[in-house]
Protein backbone atom coordinates (compact mmCIF):
# COMPACT_ATOMS: atom_id res chain seq x y z
CA UNK A 1 0.00 0.00 0.00
CA UNK A 2 2.75 2.43 1.15
CA UNK A 3 4.83 1.32 -1.78
CA UNK A 4 1.87 2.44 -4.74
CA UNK A 5 1.12 5.53 -2.62
CA UNK A 6 4.90 6.06 -3.07
CA UNK A 7 5.23 4.89 -6.77
CA UNK A 8 1.60 7.24 -7.29
CA UNK A 9 3.16 10.56 -5.90
CA UNK A 10 6.38 10.21 -7.51
CA UNK A 11 4.62 9.86 -11.53
CA UNK A 12 2.31 12.62 -10.32
CA UNK A 13 5.44 14.83 -9.54
CA UNK A 14 6.98 13.99 -13.02
CA UNK A 15 3.82 14.92 -14.29
CA UNK A 16 4.06 18.39 -12.79
CA UNK A 17 7.01 19.01 -13.86
CA UNK A 18 6.19 18.14 -17.19
CA UNK A 19 3.95 20.31 -17.24
CA UNK A 20 5.54 23.09 -16.05
CA UNK A 21 8.48 23.17 -18.15
CA UNK A 22 6.10 22.96 -20.89
CA UNK A 23 4.14 26.05 -19.53
CA UNK A 24 7.90 27.92 -19.64
CA UNK A 25 8.84 26.89 -23.11
CA UNK A 26 5.66 28.52 -24.27
CA UNK A 27 6.80 31.78 -22.08
CA UNK A 28 10.13 31.25 -23.21
CA UNK A 29 8.82 30.94 -26.70
CA UNK A 30 6.19 33.93 -26.47
CA UNK A 31 9.31 36.23 -24.92
CA UNK A 32 11.62 35.27 -28.10
CA UNK A 33 8.90 36.08 -30.77
CA UNK A 34 8.10 39.63 -28.62
CA UNK A 35 11.62 40.30 -28.97
CA UNK A 36 12.32 39.56 -32.48
CA UNK A 37 8.92 41.65 -33.50
CA UNK A 38 10.33 44.53 -31.63
CA UNK A 39 13.81 44.13 -32.88
CA UNK A 40 12.25 43.96 -36.92
CA UNK A 41 10.32 46.84 -35.61
CA UNK A 42 12.62 49.16 -34.56
CA UNK A 43 14.60 48.16 -37.21
CA UNK A 44 12.32 49.52 -39.70
CA UNK A 45 11.44 52.83 -37.89
CA UNK A 46 15.47 53.26 -37.91
CA UNK A 47 15.22 53.26 -41.85
CA UNK A 48 13.08 56.14 -42.36
CA UNK A 49 13.58 59.68 -40.57
CA UNK A 50 11.27 62.41 -41.40
CA UNK A 51 12.24 66.11 -40.09
CA UNK A 52 9.36 68.69 -40.43
CA UNK A 53 10.36 72.08 -42.13
CA UNK A 54 14.24 71.28 -41.93
CA UNK A 55 16.06 74.35 -41.80
CA UNK A 56 19.28 72.74 -43.70
CA UNK A 57 20.15 69.20 -44.62
CA UNK A 58 23.74 68.71 -45.83
CA UNK A 59 24.58 65.80 -48.11
CA UNK A 60 28.69 64.75 -48.26
CA UNK A 61 29.23 61.54 -50.54
CA UNK A 62 32.60 59.93 -51.14
CA UNK A 63 33.63 56.72 -52.66
CA UNK A 64 32.54 54.51 -49.68
CA UNK A 65 29.91 56.33 -47.12
CA UNK A 66 27.55 59.23 -47.28
CA UNK A 67 27.16 61.69 -44.91
CA UNK A 68 23.62 63.19 -43.75
CA UNK A 69 23.71 66.10 -41.43
CA UNK A 70 20.66 68.03 -40.56
CA UNK A 71 20.72 71.38 -38.45
CA UNK A 72 17.80 73.43 -37.40
CA UNK A 73 13.78 72.23 -37.72
CA UNK A 74 10.75 73.56 -37.06
CA UNK A 75 10.34 74.98 -33.51
CA UNK A 76 13.73 74.21 -32.60
CA UNK A 77 16.48 75.64 -34.16
CA UNK A 78 19.32 74.00 -31.86
CA UNK A 79 18.30 70.59 -32.87
CA UNK A 80 21.18 68.57 -34.85
CA UNK A 81 21.49 65.08 -36.83
CA UNK A 82 23.81 63.07 -38.18
CA UNK A 83 24.59 60.02 -39.46
CA UNK A 84 26.37 58.19 -41.87
CA UNK A 85 25.85 55.21 -44.50
CA UNK A 86 27.89 53.43 -46.11
CA UNK A 87 27.48 53.09 -49.82
CA UNK A 88 26.78 49.83 -51.89
CA UNK A 89 29.18 50.20 -54.93
CA UNK A 90 27.30 46.64 -56.50
CA UNK A 91 24.37 49.24 -56.46
CA UNK A 92 25.39 52.67 -57.32
CA UNK A 93 25.87 53.70 -60.95
CA UNK A 94 26.97 56.91 -62.52
CA UNK A 95 25.37 58.46 -65.26
CA UNK A 96 27.16 61.14 -67.70
CA UNK A 97 24.77 63.19 -69.70
CA UNK A 98 26.30 64.63 -72.73
CA UNK A 99 25.08 68.20 -73.80
CA UNK A 100 23.77 67.84 -77.41
CA UNK A 101 23.94 71.24 -79.17
CA UNK A 102 21.37 72.46 -81.28
CA UNK A 103 21.21 75.00 -84.02
CA UNK A 104 23.17 77.45 -84.09
CA UNK A 105 21.73 81.08 -85.04
CA UNK A 106 23.10 84.26 -84.67
CA UNK A 107 23.77 87.60 -86.35
CA UNK A 108 27.02 88.90 -87.05
CA UNK A 109 28.26 92.07 -88.42
CA UNK A 110 30.40 92.11 -91.89
CA UNK A 111 32.58 94.28 -93.36
CA UNK A 112 34.64 94.77 -96.49
CA UNK A 113 36.70 97.54 -98.19
CA UNK A 114 38.29 96.31 -101.48
CA UNK A 115 39.27 97.98 -105.12
CA UNK A 116 37.41 97.28 -108.51
CA UNK A 117 39.24 96.12 -111.46
CA UNK A 118 36.58 97.58 -114.75
CA UNK A 119 36.54 94.68 -117.30
CA UNK A 120 34.83 95.45 -120.79
CA UNK A 121 36.11 99.14 -120.69
CA UNK A 122 35.75 101.57 -123.44
CA UNK A 123 38.05 101.61 -126.26
CA UNK A 124 40.59 104.02 -125.28
CA UNK A 125 38.84 104.68 -122.07
CA UNK A 126 40.18 102.23 -119.00
CA UNK A 127 39.80 102.71 -115.57
CA UNK A 128 42.28 102.72 -112.98
CA UNK A 129 42.25 99.73 -110.45
CA UNK A 130 43.08 101.54 -107.45
CA UNK A 131 41.25 104.65 -108.03
CA UNK A 132 38.19 102.56 -108.56
CA UNK A 133 37.10 101.60 -104.86
CA UNK A 134 34.45 99.31 -102.66
CA UNK A 135 33.37 99.56 -98.88
CA UNK A 136 30.53 97.57 -97.94
CA UNK A 137 28.99 96.99 -94.14
CA UNK A 138 26.20 95.43 -92.89
CA UNK A 139 24.33 92.05 -91.06
CA UNK A 140 23.87 88.32 -91.91
CA UNK A 141 21.79 85.72 -90.33
CA UNK A 142 23.84 82.59 -89.99
CA UNK A 143 22.20 79.23 -89.80
CA UNK A 144 24.18 76.19 -88.60
CA UNK A 145 21.93 72.79 -88.66
CA UNK A 146 23.11 70.91 -85.61
CA UNK A 147 26.00 69.26 -85.99
CA UNK A 148 27.28 70.13 -89.31
CA UNK A 149 30.19 72.57 -90.83
CA UNK A 150 27.78 74.31 -93.34
CA UNK A 151 26.56 77.79 -92.65
CA UNK A 152 23.61 79.20 -95.11
CA UNK A 153 23.09 83.39 -94.71
CA UNK A 154 21.60 86.14 -95.55
CA UNK A 155 21.18 89.72 -94.76
CA UNK A 156 21.61 93.69 -96.10
CA UNK A 157 24.49 95.10 -96.72
CA UNK A 158 25.00 99.13 -98.11
CA UNK A 159 27.41 98.98 -100.94
CA UNK A 160 29.34 102.23 -102.14
CA UNK A 161 31.18 101.78 -105.23
CA UNK A 162 33.65 103.83 -107.39
CA UNK A 163 34.92 103.92 -110.63
CA UNK A 164 37.97 106.41 -111.52
CA UNK A 165 39.60 107.06 -114.48
CA UNK A 166 42.92 107.73 -114.48
CA UNK A 167 45.11 111.00 -114.33
CA UNK A 168 47.16 110.28 -116.84
CA UNK A 169 45.27 111.97 -120.47
CA UNK A 170 42.78 114.40 -118.38
CA UNK A 171 40.06 112.25 -119.14
CA UNK A 172 37.19 112.98 -117.63
CA UNK A 173 32.97 111.60 -117.93
CA UNK A 174 29.64 113.64 -118.25
CA UNK A 175 26.47 112.92 -119.86
CA UNK A 176 24.70 114.08 -122.87
CA UNK A 177 20.77 115.53 -123.12
CA UNK A 178 20.07 111.87 -124.13
CA UNK A 179 21.45 110.63 -120.18
CA UNK A 180 23.88 108.43 -122.56
CA UNK A 181 27.84 108.66 -120.56
CA UNK A 182 30.14 110.37 -122.80
CA UNK A 183 34.22 110.30 -122.31
CA UNK A 184 35.61 113.91 -122.78
CA UNK A 185 38.58 115.88 -121.79
CA UNK A 186 39.57 118.01 -118.96
CA UNK A 187 41.43 121.52 -120.00
CA UNK A 188 45.05 121.68 -120.26
CA UNK A 189 45.21 124.41 -117.78
CA UNK A 190 43.33 122.43 -114.97
CA UNK A 191 45.02 120.63 -111.67
CA UNK A 192 44.06 118.16 -109.65
CA UNK A 193 41.55 116.01 -112.05
CA UNK A 194 39.74 113.62 -110.80
CA UNK A 195 36.35 112.18 -112.57
CA UNK A 196 34.89 109.22 -111.55
CA UNK A 197 31.16 107.30 -111.41
CA UNK A 198 29.96 106.75 -107.88
CA UNK A 199 26.98 103.87 -107.30
CA UNK A 200 25.58 103.35 -103.63
CA UNK A 201 23.70 100.01 -103.61
CA UNK A 202 21.50 97.85 -100.78
CA UNK A 203 22.95 94.52 -101.72
CA UNK A 204 21.43 91.14 -100.20
CA UNK A 205 23.76 88.34 -99.85
CA UNK A 206 23.04 84.71 -100.58
CA UNK A 207 26.00 82.72 -99.23
CA UNK A 208 27.00 79.31 -98.78
CA UNK A 209 30.29 78.65 -96.24
CA UNK A 210 32.09 75.97 -95.47
CA UNK A 211 34.29 75.25 -92.11
CA UNK A 212 37.34 73.06 -93.00
CA UNK A 213 36.36 71.11 -90.00
CA UNK A 214 34.32 71.21 -86.71
CA UNK A 215 37.04 73.02 -84.86
CA UNK A 216 38.94 74.60 -87.60
CA UNK A 217 38.56 78.61 -87.79
CA UNK A 218 38.79 78.66 -91.57
CA UNK A 219 36.32 78.49 -94.07
CA UNK A 220 35.02 79.48 -97.76
CA UNK A 221 32.01 81.24 -99.14
CA UNK A 222 30.52 81.00 -102.15
CA UNK A 223 26.70 82.81 -103.05
CA UNK A 224 25.38 85.78 -105.26
CA UNK A 225 24.69 89.16 -104.16
CA UNK A 226 21.83 90.59 -105.75
CA UNK A 227 22.49 94.64 -105.73
CA UNK A 228 19.84 97.52 -105.74
CA UNK A 229 21.65 100.07 -107.23
CA UNK A 230 19.50 103.68 -105.68
CA UNK A 231 22.26 106.00 -106.54
CA UNK A 232 24.27 106.86 -109.07
CA UNK A 233 26.39 110.11 -109.48
CA UNK A 234 29.41 111.39 -112.16
CA UNK A 235 31.59 113.71 -110.08
CA UNK A 236 34.37 115.51 -111.54
CA UNK A 237 37.18 117.64 -109.38
CA UNK A 238 39.50 119.50 -110.68
CA UNK A 239 41.24 122.81 -109.55
CA UNK A 240 41.12 126.13 -111.72
CA UNK A 241 44.15 128.21 -110.74
CA UNK A 242 43.06 129.25 -107.32
CA UNK A 243 39.45 127.73 -107.22
CA UNK A 244 38.69 124.18 -106.55
CA UNK A 245 35.85 123.07 -108.45
CA UNK A 246 33.37 119.99 -107.68
CA UNK A 247 30.78 119.00 -110.17
CA UNK A 248 28.40 116.44 -109.99
CA UNK A 249 26.03 115.17 -112.26
CA UNK A 250 23.07 112.72 -111.55
CA UNK A 251 20.45 111.44 -113.97
CA UNK A 252 22.38 109.08 -116.57
CA UNK A 253 21.39 105.86 -117.19
CA UNK A 254 22.16 102.79 -114.58
CA UNK A 255 20.98 99.07 -114.35
CA UNK A 256 18.54 99.21 -110.92
CA UNK A 257 19.38 95.86 -110.24
CA UNK A 258 22.63 93.60 -111.04
CA UNK A 259 24.19 90.35 -109.55
CA UNK A 260 27.66 89.90 -108.37
CA UNK A 261 29.12 86.11 -108.13
CA UNK A 262 30.91 86.59 -104.70
CA UNK A 263 33.48 84.11 -102.91
CA UNK A 264 35.10 84.63 -99.20
CA UNK A 265 38.31 83.33 -97.89
CA UNK A 266 38.55 83.46 -94.13
CA UNK A 267 40.53 82.30 -91.35
CA UNK A 268 40.01 83.67 -87.94
CA UNK A 269 38.37 87.16 -87.75
CA UNK A 270 40.04 88.20 -91.12
CA UNK A 271 39.77 87.23 -94.84
CA UNK A 272 40.05 87.81 -98.59
CA UNK A 273 37.01 88.40 -100.86
CA UNK A 274 36.17 88.05 -104.99
CA UNK A 275 33.30 89.14 -106.52
CA UNK A 276 32.75 89.36 -110.37
CA UNK A 277 30.00 91.46 -111.55
CA UNK A 278 29.01 89.87 -115.02
CA UNK A 279 26.16 92.76 -115.62
CA UNK A 280 27.17 96.13 -116.87
CA UNK A 281 26.92 98.80 -114.27
CA UNK A 282 25.29 101.33 -116.97
CA UNK A 283 22.66 100.57 -118.71
CA UNK A 284 22.84 99.34 -122.19
CA UNK A 285 21.40 102.23 -124.32
CA UNK A 286 22.45 103.79 -127.49
CA UNK A 287 21.49 107.39 -129.82
CA UNK A 288 21.93 108.27 -133.77
CA UNK A 289 23.61 111.52 -134.01
CA UNK A 290 22.74 114.23 -136.91
CA UNK A 291 25.44 112.96 -138.62
CA UNK A 292 24.86 109.34 -138.15
CA UNK A 293 27.28 108.94 -135.64
CA UNK A 294 25.83 105.56 -133.24
CA UNK A 295 26.29 107.13 -129.85
CA UNK A 296 26.02 104.42 -126.72
CA UNK A 297 26.37 103.97 -123.04
CA UNK A 298 29.30 102.45 -122.61
CA UNK A 299 29.06 98.87 -121.03
CA UNK A 300 31.82 97.67 -118.69
CA UNK A 301 31.67 94.87 -115.83
CA UNK A 302 33.93 95.05 -112.38
CA UNK A 303 35.88 92.56 -110.87
CA UNK A 304 36.41 93.54 -107.22
CA UNK A 305 38.61 92.04 -104.25
CA UNK A 306 39.69 93.14 -101.05
CA UNK A 307 39.77 92.32 -97.55
CA UNK A 308 36.89 90.86 -95.86
CA UNK A 309 36.19 91.32 -91.73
Amino acid sequence: MYRFLYTFAAEKQKILLVLINKEKMRKYFMLLALAVATVANATEMNDTVTFSNPTKVTVMTNDSVQKIKVTGKKDDESFRYETTVAIDKTKTSTKIFKKVAGDDAKWVIDLGIGWSAPTNTPNGHGFAVFRSGEVFAGVRYCYTPRGKTQTYSTGLWCDWRTYGLPHSGKSCMGKDESDIVTFGNFKDSYSGVNSRINIFSLSVPFLFTQKLGKKNKSSFSIGPVVNFNLRGRINNDYTDGDNDVEISTKGFDYNVVTVDFMGILKSGGIGLYFKYSPMSVLKKKDITAADGTIIENPQFKALSFGLFF
